[in-house]
C-alpha cells in the first residue's frame, strides 16, 4: 500500500484549515473541509493529482462550506457523514468505513459532539478530526442538546483509545477562535495540555462544556441550513 501525502491547507482569514489526502502513484486525491476551491485546485496542481473525491468532516456552523463548488469544479464526487441532513445529492460515509484513493484507505470513525453528524479521518499515525478536538480545546458542543454527553464518549472512549504519538489534524486554529497558532497536536499533548481531557467523570466533562463558552457564532442556524442545502 503507498504512503498517503496528506496536505494541509489553512486559510489565515477564517482560522479555517482543510486537507488534501493523496495517492501520488495513481495521481488521485480526496480534498476535506474545503472553503473556496482555488487554493485546493492550486495544491493540487503542485502535486500533479486529481481530486476525485471532496469529503466533510460535519456540517459546517461557522462558514459556508465550498464542497459543492469544488465538487462541480472538478467532476468529484461528494462524500458526507451518513448522520448528514443534507439534502443535494452525495455519497454517504458509514463508522468504520474505508474511503479509497488510488490505493490509499482512509477510515472514518464516527466522532459526534460537536455536531450529531462530527466525523473524523484515520491514516496510519494520523487523525483528521474536524472540530471534534481542537489544540488545547474540544471544540464547542452546544449546537445540538446531547452535544456534551456524545463528546464525552467520542473522546474517552474513541479518541483517547488511539495511541499518544498519533497527530491530530484539526479543523480550526489560531486566535480568531482562541486557539493557538498550532496546525497539528499530538493526542500526547491534548492529554498534556487539556484540561477538559483530564476531567474523566461525564458530570464534570458536560457540566465543562456547557459552562463558561462564548456565544455561537452569529447566524448559525442560517449557516447551517445554507450547508445542507
Amino acid at each position: 500500500m503507498p504512503e498517503p501525502r496528506l496536505e494541509q491547507v489553512a486559510r489565515a482569514a477564517s482560522g479555517c484549515l482543510a486537507y488534501l489526502v493523496a495517492d501520488l502513484e495513481a495521481r488521485e486525491a480526496m480534498a476535506i473541509d474545503p472553503q473556496e476551491p482555488e487554493p485546493m485546485l492550486a495544491r493540487a496542481a503542485q502535486l500533479g493529482v486529481r481530486i476525485v473525491a471532496v469529503v466533510e468532516t460535519h456540517t459546517h456552523a461557522d462558514h459556508r462550506s465550498g464542497a459543492r463548488e469544488l465538487g462541480a469544479r472538478t467532476g468529484a464526487r461528494i462524500v458526507l457523514p451518513w448522520k448528514s441532513e443534507a439534502s443535494f445529492p452525495h455519497d454517504a460515509l458509514h463508522d468504520g468505513q474505508d474511503l479509497r484513493i488510488g490505493d490509499v484507505r482512509v477510515r472514518a470513525v464516527d466522532t459526534p459532539g460537536h455536531t450529531r453528524d462530527a466525523m473524523s479521518l484515520l491514516l496510519p499515525g494520523k487523525a483528521i478530526v474536524g472540530d471534534t478536538l481542537l489544540p488545547g480545546s474540544p471544540g464547542r458542543a452546544d449546537f445540538y442538546e446531547r452535544g456534551p454527553e456524545e463528546l464525552y464518549h467520542t473522546i474517552f472512549d474513541t479518541l483517547l483509545k488511539l495511541d499518544d504519538s498519533v497527530v491530530l489534524y484539526p479543523g480550526h486554529y489560531g486566535p480568531k477562535h482562541g486557539l493557538p497558532e498550532k496546525l497539528v497536536t499530538t493526542l500526547g499533548e491534548e492529554k498534556r495540555v487539556d484540561e477538559a481531557l483530564s476531567l474523566r467523570n461525564q458530570a464534570d466533562f458536560v457540566r465543562y462544556m456547557t459552562e463558561g463558552w462564548p456565544p455561537k457564532p452569529h447566524g448559525w442556524e442560517a449557516m447551517v441550513a445554507a450547508n445542507l442545502r
